[in-house]
């Protein structure tokens, strides 16, 4: 509808949809807050740090009150754009009002909720009232690309504008190192109180075994067309059995089943004409991992939201995979996180899932073929090129990097860059942040 809408059409369409919005907002302001209401937000869907705390304050209040499914989902609330799939339901989402993003409920329970969790920033229309906290848990962990008052340069002034009124608003602020903490502060201007609690959204990467990452591969192999999916496991199997080392080793084990590599680049500014492709490939990236890591691979494709139409435009800035029958579109999920946790390897660009990733010792490649421009338009906190990752400017050079991986010296890069930055992860970010809220709703 945009691409078709008459000129200005769009922007006066918003502009209305804005005002009638803040009145709304404006009528619902006059209800009683409910101290005990707890509204989560997310605009791109049921993931982020906003899910796992959520989540984790349903059981609590499972395990520590008699309330009902239906008690609780009257009291705890998740506001998105894209509601869950089936498959991302578990017994804690059941419990949960989940609301579209700018409809009336949605504006009702915000103006009316005793405390806001969000990982974005609010539209300019919603202000935060007296008796109401905000905790703010940021969607971008340890960032790369520098952040609002470190890029004002590069941002719109209306965006700044926003942001600094969001922080204004702001009561918490939840970090994962000392290094966000003092970011947290000059970046976005926030004087208030900062908890160190580490993400939320590792928690699954963590502890995969306690939030269903088996699970979540299953799903995701799953959407393999059957036959693709028995052919691989028998490859797999005959791989193993031809092994030397014979059926029962680790390394067999390893050969048996099939691996997942997620490929998730992030969104950029570049105008796609300005992207070439990098150097044609010698061989197959999807052989590469089979090579050096073992096992048969599919690769799981993950955009960001704003980055999806792009995709078939810019000719060299994202991979394309030829193995098209082993590929496996993850972008219906909600949340990157879970599938993360489901997968062995991760290449990406310019994401911040490279340090999340690498941080529970997962192999992380990194492909950019537009370093200079991506750099110009935002700026970067860490000189790419120094990175603890292999980086690749063509396909060419992941290839290889791949091929040539060494476990040990990516290990001992890993561990040298976190030490310095002072990350704090411990898998129990989720239930700090709950039991902060549960502690907030008896004051």
């Amino acid at each position: 509808m945009k691409k078709i809408a008459p000129e200005g059409a769009v922007e006066t369409y918003r502009s209305l949809r804005e005002s009638i919005i803040e009145k709304e907002f404006k009528l619902f302001s006059s209800f009683k807050v409910e101290k005990d209401k707890v509204v989560f937000c997310n605009v791109w869907g049921y993931g982020d740090n906003p899910k796992w705390i959520a989540e984790s304050y349903v059981r609590l209040l499972k395990r520590t009150t008699s309330m009902s499914n239906s008690a609780i989902a009257d009291k705890v609330y998740f506001i998105t754009s894209k509601p869950p799939l089936k498959e991302e339901m578990n017994e804690e989402a059941s419990c949960i009002t989940f609301l579209k993003t700018n409809t009336k409920s949605a504006i009702y329970a915000l103006a009316t909720a005793g405390v806001w969790v969000d990982c974005n920033r609010k539209e300019s229309y919603i202000q935060k009232r007296r008796n109401q906290t905000y905790i703010q848990t940021w969607h971008g962990g340890l960032p790369l690309k520098r952040l609002e008052l470190d890029a004002k340069d590069y941002l719109p002034p209306e965006y700044i504008h926003n942001a600094l009124r969001d922080t204004a608003m702001t009561d918490i602020y939840i970090s994962n190192s000392e290094y966000c903490n003092e970011l947290y502060r000059r970046a976005f201007g926030f004087k208030k109180r900062i908890f160190c609690f580490g993400s939320a959204r590792m928690d699954p990467l963590i502890r995969p075994v306690r939030f269903s990452a088996g699970a979540m591969r299953e799903k995701l192999l799953s959407r393999l067309p059957e036959s693709v999916f028995r052919r691989l496991l028998n490859e797999a199997y005959i791989k193993a059995y031809k092994m030397k080392e014979g059926p029962r080793t680790g390394e067999q084990k390893d050969h048996l089943r099939i691996n997942i590599a997620l490929y998730a680049p992030t969104y950029r500014d570049i105008p796609s004409e300005t992207l070439e492709r990098g150097n044609e490939l010698g061989g197959s990236i999807i052989n590469a991992l089979e090579e050096r890591f073992g096992g048969k691979f599919v690769v799981v494709t993950r955009f960001h939201p704003l980055a999806m139409s792009r995709v078939k435009h810019a000719n060299g800035a994202y991979l394309q995979f030829d193995e098209k029958e082993r590929i496996i579109d993850g972008n219906e999920f909600s949340d990157l996180y879970s599938i993360m946790a489901a997968s062995d390897v991760l290449i990406t660009d310019y994401s911040n899932c490279m340090f999340e990733m690498s941080y529970v010792g997962k192999p992380v490649f990194l492909y950019a073929t537009d370093v200079e421009q991506y750099d110009d338009t935002r700026g970067m906190y860490f000189k790419y090129d120094e990175l603890p990752f292999p980086i690749a400017h063509n396909e060419r050079e992941l290839y290889e990097n791949i091929i040539d991986y060494d476990k040990e010296g990516y290990k001992t890069r890993q561990q040298a860059f976190f030490e310095d930055i002072g990350v704090t992860e411990s898998g129990k970010a989720a239930d700090k942040v709950a039991n902060l809220i549960a502690r907030i709703i008896d004051k």
